[in-house]
């Protein structure tokens, strides 16, 4: 299993990990070039420090970062520094950054070691760990990737509390996805606090529960074959839309809330999900500001995108739902007229 590192001002602790697991040559960065300057490249000062040499490729902040012309751009900055196969590439940023430069380790060279430092909840909590490295194309997100764990995970909580409060409250759909899922305490937690009362000590200790149980998933289905495919739960509508919409207009956590709203239509209107369940599940979600509707969107684009999405077996849609907090199914069997139906519901009037 990949190592996590969880905690506040670890940044440091990165060198020592990196000769566990016998990294001592050159290092490649590629950073968010936002994140990199307003922290001062902390992890390329910080591991030149410790005596690594780090180059640093800047990637532009944004979605439309992850593509095969950005993938290109890298593999031809790698070629020119004479990257070899044992030298480590290390993704500085979110989850674009952590997806993109992870597709690039993968691939280039047929492989070269990677470590992530994620610097948003989501990529803390979610898309760094497990190994999902992907690209988009403009017909669907992640369309084009592997699964490539990383050495190292350097999960540094202090990167939190400089993100913008839109990024942040996105992240939590994260949170509230993990806790819907499998953590019936934690949604307790969750439920008893609003975004105005996100302490530094709280995340603290929420984001290291969310990594467990992500590791726990991921030791247990490596490659999506079962249990995994749960941590999708909301991703079905929410990644179709970010389609739709160019991935320019949606976070990916409030793609992500949007998502989980439909589903939980879907298991009401399917007779899996109670009232109660489902109102529970509503009141989080607008309780840390997160959208469940739409806005300016054909839903005919969505539902195409959905078609594409990467948890379909012979033709049909493998929908994540909820019985209960605690209780999700995987579902194949839900009729096209009702995702059609529930998507338009979907629409902000």
């Amino acid at each position: 299993m990949e190592e996590a590192l969880v905690g506040r001002d670890i940044l440091p602790d990165l060198s020592a990990a990196l000769a566990r697991h016998g990294i001592d040559g050159r290092l490649f960065l590629i950073a968010d070039a936002r994140v990199a300057e307003q922290t001062g490249n902390a992890p390329a000062r910080i591991l030149t420090e410790s005596g690594h040499t780090v180059h640093t490729y800047l990637v532009p902040s944004g979605e439309g970062s992850k593509s095969l012309r950005q993938a290109e751009r890298i593999y031809h900055w790698l070629a020119e520094q004479r990257a070899e196969r044992k030298e480590l590439i290390l993704a500085f940023g979110g989850g674009v950054v952590g997806d993109l430069a992870g597709f690039v380790a993968a691939t280039y060279l047929r492989g070269m070691p990677l470590a992530h430092v994620p610097t948003t909840l989501v990529a803390q909590i979610d898309s760094s760990i497990g190994g999902k490295v992907a690209v988009d194309l403009p017909e669907g997100k992640n369309l084009v990737g592997a699964f490539y764990p990383a050495l190292i995970t350097c999960i540094d909580v202090r990167f939190l509390e400089s993100l913008a409060r839109r990024d942040l409250l996105a992240g939590w759909a994260e949170v509230i996805k993990t806790a819907l899922l499998f953590d019936p305490p934690l949604f307790d937690e969750i439920a008893g606090r609003g975004p105005d009362d996100l302490t530094s000590d709280f995340l603290l200790s929420v984001v290291p529960r969310c990594v467990r149980w992500k590791q726990k998933v991921v030791a247990e289905d490596p490659k999506e074959q079962g249990i995994r495919a749960l941590l999708n739960y909301g991703h079905t509508i929410g990644h179709a839309l970010e389609a739709a919409t160019g991935y320019e207009r949606y976070l990916h956590g409030e793609a992500v809330a949007i998502g989980m709203h439909g589903a939980a239509r879907i298991a009401q209107h399917l007779g899996l999900l109670g009232a109660d369940a489902f109102a529970r599940q509503q009141a989080v979600i607008a309780q840390y500001k997160l959208p469940v509707r739409y806005t300016n969107v054909d839903p005919a684009a969505i539902e195409s995108a959905i078609a594409l999405d990467k948890k379909n077996r012979h033709g049909k849609v493998r929908w994540i739902l909820l019985e209960d907090v605690g209780k999700p199914r995987i579902e194949s069997g839900v009729p096209q007229e009702l995702v059609r139906k529930v998507i338009e519901e979907l629409q902000a009037c």
